[in-house]
């Protein structure tokens, strides 16, 4: 009878216990679901990153010519990898690089004969995607660098070696990312007797967290007087 006793207290005692635990376990649950679910994305200017791995910048770009307005051709590549899977794209070729120049036949020729280019201007932004706990998930750092001022036979202003990068990878457990970078227009904002060329590029990126995933994209304009600037904050 003692014995009986002594497990029925024992099977009570246990009971709270047993809930407790259970209790510890949805929290925690709860808490690692918060820590690995994207709730909000912050974009910001920083600092410019100096040092940019592969940055070769040459005035006769490589690759084909992507756009055309009437008095003036991009030459490049109209789309280009800046991070897949989590990993910068790193190229030894020239390619991505996209140059706005006159559109005159002979582009080589044309491109031999610019003269006056600015030394590389450079802007980098952080994007970081955090969790409900306000701590990063993911983030990297894309700087958006061209030299601009180019002329042709004394006229206009012109952009080369228009390109964006990444780096500062970060992506917590089980998360990922891909972003890449593309030309979607070109214009004259100056006159025809002398132009100055401009470009609209996008940074797109699709994000990817335990739970679930976060998409967008931000568009520059940058022109051949130097100004760069955002165009959807």
């Amino acid at each position: 009878m003692i014995k009986l006793c002594l497990i029925t207290l024992f099977l009570l005692a246990s009971v709270p216990s047993f809930a407790a635990t259970d209790s510890m376990v949805q929290a925690k649950d709860l808490q690692n679901r918060k820590a690995l679910t994207i709730t909000d994305v912050k974009i910001h200017e920083i600092e410019t990153v100096e040092a940019l791995p592969m940055f070769l910048p040459t005035l006769n770009p490589i690759g084909d010519v992507i756009m055309v307005i009437d008095s003036l051709l991009a030459l490049g590549q109209k789309i280009w990898p800046i991070i897949e899977q989590g990993r910068p794209v790193v190229t030894t070729k020239l390619a991505p690089a996209v140059s706005v120049i006159p559109n005159i036949e002979g582009t080589n020729v044309v491109l031999n004969q610019m003269e006056n280019w600015s030394l590389p201007k450079m802007v980098s932004y952080r994007i970081s995607f955090n969790n409900a706990l306000d701590m990063e998930v993911i983030g990297f750092t894309y700087t958006i660098f061209y030299q601009y001022n180019g002329t042709y036979n004394s006229k206009g202003r012109y952009i080369t070696n228009l390109k964006v990068q990444a780096s500062n990878i970060y992506a917590s457990w089980g998360s990922n990312f891909d972003a890449s970078s593309e030309l979607i227009g070109i214009s004259n904002v100056g006159t025809l007797q002398d132009p100055l060329a401009s470009a609209i590029i996008q940074v797109s990126y699709v994000a990817k967290g335990v739970f679930n995933q976060n998409s967008g994209a931000r568009s520059f304009y940058v022109d051949g007087a130097g100004n760069i600037s955002p165009i959807n904050d």
